[in-house]
């Protein structure tokens, strides 16, 4: 007779061995963890896979310095993400969703990036580069001496960008931990470009070192962009409203049609101030779940962007030949929307999308020479200039830290002499 076959595993009557008993944190009962406890002798699981089609919380830790928020992003609510993972409603691949979004932003950034190249081209034929360096060479001192104070003001003001964010959720950060993070956070980012990897990188360095838990770290970089992402609306409006010809020109619109998106994008930041004051469910946008923060919160998370804008604004416009021809409140709105899309391009520091547009903007009032060479001046000081001195005060807040590369390489060096 022949005997029955032995269960996998190896040993009859035996269930098969059971490996990676620990199950992740946060799956609990779920099925996914018994898929990770009945692995077996076929080896670690699909991690990738259980964590796509598992739901992510980024709820902060009770200890991470302070409690739950009482705006911005909830510390206690979750933020739920889908992930790419294949949902129960849905049959298709996990990753496809991820590829195609990731394909959409490669796309975009290529044509942005195709058509710059265009306008690059279309103004460079317009301009005496002979004009821009006479114009450099001719740039009072004190100008230059006015718009690098400027400069380190509208960076200061930038700080308060993270000092709103951490306060919004309730976490306690001395001031000089913020600077740090925040000026050398924004100096790098604004020179490399996406903004979420190279200055999220610097915060995390920073606020990890200071006690600061990822998630937390992760909502102080959504709230700044969030931050910006208003004030550059409202400044920009603003500035559409009262003076809406160098856009006008430039798009080839009716005054009147600019001025009128203007208001409305006015009426609709009201409206998220009111809606911000009344409501107190979590708003769900995509993959992401948040609670808005109050009407207070929102109308200072305005101001400061604003300010920092405007001051940011005022450094070139100081630079500007006094033949340009537009008034500060003309030039704010041609300045955000280059803002914007030097911001979208995702070139390095929207380095030539930002100038295009401001020279698309501004020769027509004015010699493109000059306007060039004004930009050449501004790119020095709000841009290279704050990038070394970053770069300084990093390398030696890291040459001081008592964890990190620098602080194992210290150890090694004196384990090794001993």
């Amino acid at each position: 007779m022949r005997k029955p076959a032995s269960p996998p595993g190896g040993q009859r009557g035996r269930p098969p061995p059971r490996e990676w008993h620990h199950s992740p944190q946060g799956l609990g009962n779920s099925p996914e963890r018994w898929q990770v406890a009945r692995a077996g002798a076929a080896g670690p699981p699909d991690t990738d896979r259980l964590m796509d089609s598992h739901t992510h919380s980024l709820a902060a830790d009770d200890g991470d310095r302070g409690g739950a928020p009482s705006g911005g992003i909830s510390a206690n609510a979750p933020v739920t993400e889908q992930g790419d993972g294949p949902g129960p409603a849905s049959g298709m691949p996990g990753r496809s969703a991820s590829g195609w979004k990731t394909w959409t932003g490669i796309v975009t950034a290529l044509v942005l990036l195709a058509l710059a190249a265009l306008a690059i081209n279309h103004v460079a034929n317009e301009v005496d580069f002979r004009e821009v360096w006479a114009y450099l060479d001719a740039l009072p001192l004190w100008k230059v001496l006015d718009a690098i104070a400027l400069t380190a003001v509208g960076y200061a003001v930038l700080t308060l960008y993270d000092v709103a964010a951490l306060r919004f959720l309730k976490t306690r950060v001395p001031y000089r931990t913020v600077a740090l993070a925040s000026f050398c956070g924004y100096a790098i980012s604004n020179n490399v470009g996406w903004a979420v990897i190279s200055g999220g990188s610097v915060r995390y360095r920073v606020y990890s070192a200071a006690g600061l838990k990822a998630a937390t770290i992760a909502k102080v970089v959504v709230i700044s962009t969030t931050t910006f992402t208003l004030g550059v609306t409202f400044t920009g409006a603003v500035g559409l409203l009262i003076g809406p010809h160098p856009v006008a020109h430039l798009l080839s619109l009716p005054e009147l049609l600019v001025q009128g998106l203007a208001g409305a994008t006015l009426i609709a930041l009201v409206a998220v101030c009111i809606i911000a004051g009344i409501t107190h469910k979590p708003v769900r946008i995509w993959r992401w779940s948040f609670e808005l923060p109050g009407t207070i919160a929102v109308l200072s998370q305005i101001f400061i962007a604003s300010l920092e804008i405007v001051i940011s604004g005022a450094a070139l416009y100081l630079l500007l030949p006094d033949t340009h021809g537009a008034g500060f409140s003309e030039f704010l709105g041609i300045y955000c929307a280059a803002l914007v899309v030097a911001m979208i391009s995702h070139v390095p520091g929207g380095l030539g999308v930002f100038e295009t547009i401001l020279l698309l903007g501004l020769s027509a009032q004015g010699s493109a020479g000059g306007v060039l060479g004004a930009l050449l001046a501004y790119r020095f000081v709000y841009y290279v200039l704050p990038l070394v001195v970053a770069g300084l005060t990093f390398l030696t807040w890291e040459a001081q830290a008592k964890h990190g590369p620098v602080a194992a390489l210290r150890a090694w060096i004196k384990r090794d002499r001993e």
